[in-house]
Protein backbone atom coordinates (compact mmCIF):
# COMPACT_ATOMS: atom_id res chain seq x y z
CA UNK A 1 0.00 0.00 0.00
CA UNK A 2 1.42 3.39 -1.03
CA UNK A 3 1.07 5.90 1.79
CA UNK A 4 1.05 9.66 1.23
CA UNK A 5 1.33 12.45 3.79
CA UNK A 6 -1.16 15.04 2.56
CA UNK A 7 -3.67 17.69 3.51
CA UNK A 8 -7.38 17.10 4.08
CA UNK A 9 -9.54 20.19 3.57
CA UNK A 10 -12.05 21.08 6.25
CA UNK A 11 -13.80 24.31 7.15
CA UNK A 12 -16.49 26.19 5.33
CA UNK A 13 -16.52 28.02 2.03
CA UNK A 14 -13.63 30.51 1.74
CA UNK A 15 -12.48 29.62 5.29
CA UNK A 16 -10.18 26.61 4.77
CA UNK A 17 -8.69 24.55 7.56
CA UNK A 18 -6.45 21.61 6.76
CA UNK A 19 -5.48 18.44 8.60
CA UNK A 20 -2.14 16.82 7.84
CA UNK A 21 -2.78 13.07 7.58
CA UNK A 22 -1.11 9.85 6.49
CA UNK A 23 -3.46 8.22 3.99
CA UNK A 24 -3.51 5.53 1.33
CA UNK A 25 -2.65 7.15 -2.01
CA UNK A 26 -5.80 5.63 -3.58
CA UNK A 27 -8.15 7.15 -0.97
CA UNK A 28 -10.14 10.29 -1.69
CA UNK A 29 -8.76 13.65 -0.57
CA UNK A 30 -11.19 14.00 2.33
CA UNK A 31 -11.77 10.27 2.71
CA UNK A 32 -10.42 7.61 5.04
CA UNK A 33 -6.94 8.12 6.50
CA UNK A 34 -4.52 6.06 8.58
CA UNK A 35 -3.41 8.64 11.16
CA UNK A 36 -3.78 12.34 11.82
CA UNK A 37 -0.39 14.07 12.11
CA UNK A 38 -1.36 17.69 12.73
CA UNK A 39 -3.20 20.68 11.32
CA UNK A 40 -2.63 23.82 9.27
CA UNK A 41 -4.74 26.98 9.43
CA UNK A 42 -3.76 29.45 6.67
CA UNK A 43 -6.37 32.03 7.75
CA UNK A 44 -4.45 33.10 10.86
CA UNK A 45 -1.65 35.61 10.47
CA UNK A 46 0.95 34.09 10.69
CA UNK A 47 -0.41 30.74 9.54
CA UNK A 48 -0.92 28.22 12.35
CA UNK A 49 1.00 24.97 11.75
CA UNK A 50 0.99 22.19 14.36
CA UNK A 51 2.61 18.85 13.53
CA UNK A 52 3.32 15.91 15.84
CA UNK A 53 7.00 15.33 15.05
CA UNK A 54 7.15 11.74 16.30
CA UNK A 55 4.15 10.63 14.24
CA UNK A 56 5.43 12.39 11.11
CA UNK A 57 8.88 10.84 11.45
CA UNK A 58 7.33 7.41 12.03
CA UNK A 59 5.45 7.58 8.73
CA UNK A 60 8.43 9.02 6.84
CA UNK A 61 10.59 6.15 8.12
CA UNK A 62 7.96 3.70 6.87
CA UNK A 63 8.23 5.16 3.38
CA UNK A 64 5.32 7.60 3.23
CA UNK A 65 5.77 10.21 0.49
CA UNK A 66 4.66 13.78 1.32
CA UNK A 67 2.89 15.95 -1.23
CA UNK A 68 4.59 19.22 -2.21
CA UNK A 69 2.57 21.29 0.27
CA UNK A 70 3.01 18.75 3.06
CA UNK A 71 6.76 18.70 2.40
CA UNK A 72 6.85 22.51 2.67
CA UNK A 73 5.05 22.40 6.02
CA UNK A 74 7.37 19.66 7.29
CA UNK A 75 10.35 21.78 6.22
CA UNK A 76 9.00 24.82 8.08
CA UNK A 77 8.92 22.81 11.29
CA UNK A 78 12.38 21.28 10.69
CA UNK A 79 11.01 17.74 10.52
CA UNK A 80 12.05 17.16 6.90
CA UNK A 81 15.64 18.27 7.63
CA UNK A 82 15.79 15.98 10.64
CA UNK A 83 14.49 13.07 8.52
CA UNK A 84 17.00 13.62 5.70
CA UNK A 85 19.96 13.77 8.10
CA UNK A 86 18.68 10.63 9.84
CA UNK A 87 18.33 8.91 6.46
CA UNK A 88 21.91 9.80 5.51
CA UNK A 89 23.18 8.63 8.90
CA UNK A 90 24.65 12.00 9.78
CA UNK A 91 24.14 13.86 13.05
CA UNK A 92 21.87 16.90 12.90
CA UNK A 93 24.05 20.05 12.98
CA UNK A 94 23.49 22.33 15.93
CA UNK A 95 22.04 25.65 14.76
CA UNK A 96 22.88 27.29 18.11
CA UNK A 97 26.63 27.11 17.47
CA UNK A 98 28.21 30.40 16.46
CA UNK A 99 31.06 30.28 14.00
CA UNK A 100 34.15 32.01 15.26
CA UNK A 101 36.03 33.91 12.60
CA UNK A 102 39.58 34.93 13.32
CA UNK A 103 40.40 38.49 12.35
CA UNK A 104 43.88 39.87 11.85
CA UNK A 105 45.22 41.88 14.74
CA UNK A 106 44.35 45.56 14.57
CA UNK A 107 41.34 44.98 12.34
CA UNK A 108 38.08 46.44 13.54
CA UNK A 109 35.30 43.99 14.33
CA UNK A 110 31.82 44.92 13.14
CA UNK A 111 29.62 46.48 15.80
CA UNK A 112 25.82 46.39 16.04
CA UNK A 113 24.10 49.47 14.61
CA UNK A 114 23.09 50.76 18.06
CA UNK A 115 26.72 50.79 19.26
CA UNK A 116 27.87 52.53 16.06
CA UNK A 117 25.30 55.30 16.56
CA UNK A 118 26.37 55.71 20.20
CA UNK A 119 30.02 55.90 19.21
CA UNK A 120 29.39 58.58 16.57
CA UNK A 121 27.33 60.71 18.97
CA UNK A 122 30.11 60.56 21.60
CA UNK A 123 32.69 61.76 19.08
CA UNK A 124 30.67 64.90 18.28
Amino acid sequence: MAVRIRLQRHGRKKRPFYRLVAADARAQRDGVFLERLGHYNPINEPADVVIDEEKALKWLRRGAQPTDTAKRLLSQKGIWKKFTYEKLGKPLPESDEIETVETPEGAETPQPVEEQEAATSEEE
